[in-house]
């Protein structure tokens, strides 16, 4: 059924993550596919000799090898850089999908809220415009 399933991930939110990362993993393993964690990122300046991308990298470099123990799967990561700060990761992530051949996409929400009904969320612009299969999960 597939074979990369990507994952977005927010490091500092990973805690929240954790029944999509379930899902993911259970299909993973399957399928004998690979779990594709992708962040995205703000092309800004840091106070380090390393870009925001190199330590986003570094970070889930980490965090892909730790799923990859603890759930006995395939892992492997992507960064994108978000190209526009006023718009959601939505396009991005979609993007990201792409250049990591993923034919599923795995990822995490929240109940709606009143803004949403305004702005579109994240997953709700990924499963409305992602040419791939999306499953959503709160």
């Amino acid at each position: 059924m597939c074979t990369r399933i990507l994952v977005p991930v927010d490091l500092n939110n990973a805690s929240k993550l954790t029944k999509a990362l379930g899902i993911a993993a259970k299909m993973a393993r399957e399928h004998d596919a690979t779990v594709v964690y992708a962040g995205v990122v703000d092309a800004v300046p840091t106070p380090s000799t390393k870009t925001e991308d190199q330590l986003a990298k570094e970070a889930l470099d980490s965090f892909a090898a730790e799923q990859a123990r603890e759930h006995g799967i395939k892992t492997a990561d992507h960064i994108a850089l978000r190209r526009d700060l006023h718009l959601n990761v939505g396009s991005e992530l979609i993007q990201s999908a792409k250049d990591t051949d993923c034919d599923m996409i795995v990822m995490a929400s929240h109940v709606p809220g009143f803004v949403d009904h305004i702005l579109s969320s994240n997953a709700g612009y990924v499963a409305s415009h992602a040419p791939m299969s999306v499953y959503v999960v709160r």
